[in-house]
């Protein structure tokens, strides 16, 4: 479990959704030191540069939550 940090990761999918008119992206990503992908639903102030798949990213978690990615950090 991830308490609280950053993991280096790559990017494997990404989706846009508006919710109620929030604009929310569900993104799944791999970290590199372990074997099943991960998915989250951030609002886009998480997310800091241009999210592409295939980016490496770097992801902040608290309490074993993603709550940003970095690209290209």
């Amino acid at each position: 479990m991830i308490m609280a940090g950053t993991r280096t990761a790559t990017i494997l999918a990404i989706q846009t959704i508006s919710i109620h008119g929030t604009i929310m992206v569900d993104v799944s990503y791999q970290i590199t030191t372990e074997a099943a992908p991960r998915n989250a639903r951030l609002g886009g102030e998480a997310i800091n540069g241009n999210l592409v798949v295939g980016a490496t990213v770097q992801v902040t978690f608290v309490m074993n939550v993603a709550t940003g990615i970095t690209v290209g950090a």
